[in-house]
């Protein structure tokens, strides 16, 4: 088969036509893993160039990106060639684009730049589409869900194929032990947040148990903290009401988390759930003098329309 063509436009003069260094089946994978930098940058440029152009060019640009898709979406500048081919793709394209990840859906959501690339394909395609991203991921889930890269596709799974089979496998492998850690971790505690806000009602109540022993140290830890501010507003009723009373089992304890970076979320949270609501109101009342000499408890009284020189109730008669 015939060399492709891409064609160049110096800035003066007419257009000229020149071979591709790659031609569409069997090259530009070799072009890109045994080049050099300079030459690799020169590809990149090229496709790039053409990808603006629109039209013909753009389509053999994203063919060729097709076919380099592995050696170009693991470093910084070729995932955003990447991404930029796939916001020129018709569907068509980016079905063959996908395709080409098959086997390295693993690899690539622990890259920096290649879980881009699978996050936007989550985003663009049909959820039964890229179902083989959840199933590549399969046996390593934890591993994935406390990676930083690897999390966050998992979120995209979440966010746009929650009811996949796959998805939800993945996720139950997640929660299937040690759910604490999950909660407690960097990144873990941002695929229980996800699942919390898109995943089963049955994995929401896992998460939902794994709080309630240790809400203690929870209520101030910086990721169980937006865990537990969450769970109040998604888990079911009863389990959002068995929570609140549970965190609002010491004396004194809205005040303390109203004053506390982390637990003023739960505070907020606490305020909208039925039948709580009213008490912890009044829990803040009772405070307010304290909660005015702190940031984050101040913070929270203007957010409630006490303003300095106003009070709780008056505020409450304002807006009466």
């Amino acid at each position: 088969m015939a060399s492709m063509r891409v064609v160049v436009r110096p800035q003066q003069g007419t257009v000229k036509t020149m071979p591709s260094k790659y031609t569409k089946y069997s090259t530009p994978q070799r072009a890109f893993g045994g080049a050099s930098e300079g030459r690799r940058s020169g590809i990149r440029s090229q496709l790039r160039a053409a990808l603006e152009r629109g039209g013909a060019d753009a389509k053999v640009a994203i063919a060729e990106l097709q076919h380099a898709m592995l050696a170009l979406a693991f470093d910084a500048e070729g995932c955003d060639l990447v991404l930029e081919g796939l916001d020129s793709a018709n569907a068509e394209e980016m079905l063959a684009m996908a395709a080409t990840l098959r086997g390295s859906v693993p690899a690539a959501a622990c890259s920096q730049h290649a879980h881009q690339v699978l996050e936007r394909l989550l985003h663009d395609l049909s959820a039964a589409e890229v179902a083989f991203d959840a199933e590549e991921l399969l046996g390593r889930g934890r591993e994935f869900a406390f990676d930083q890269y690897g999390s966050s596709v998992i979120c995209q799974l979440l966010l746009f194929a929650p009811q996949n089979h796959g998805t939800l496998a993945l996720v139950d492998e997640v929660l299937s032990a040690h759910v604490t850690a999950v909660c407690h971790h960097k990144h873990g505690h941002q695929v229980a947040l996800a699942t919390l806000e898109h995943g089963l009602p049955q994995h929401r109540h896992r998460i939902f148990v794994s709080l309630l022993p240790v809400l203690a140290r929870a209520t101030k830890h910086r990721f169980a903290a937006e865990l537990i501010a969450t769970a109040l507003l998604r888990c079911r009723e009863e389990e959002a009401t068995a929570l609140a009373i549970a965190v609002l089992g010491k004396p004194g304890v809205v005040a303390t988390l109203a004053c506390h970076c982390f637990g003023v979320q739960i505070v907020r949270s606490l305020l909208q759930v039925r039948g709580i609501g009213s008490f912890v109101m009044q829990e803040i009342a009772r405070s307010e003098k304290k909660m005015k000499k702190d940031k984050f408890g101040s913070e929270l009284l203007q957010e409630l329309g006490v303003h300095p020189g106003s009070t709780l109730a008056v505020a409450q008669r304002g807006g009466a």
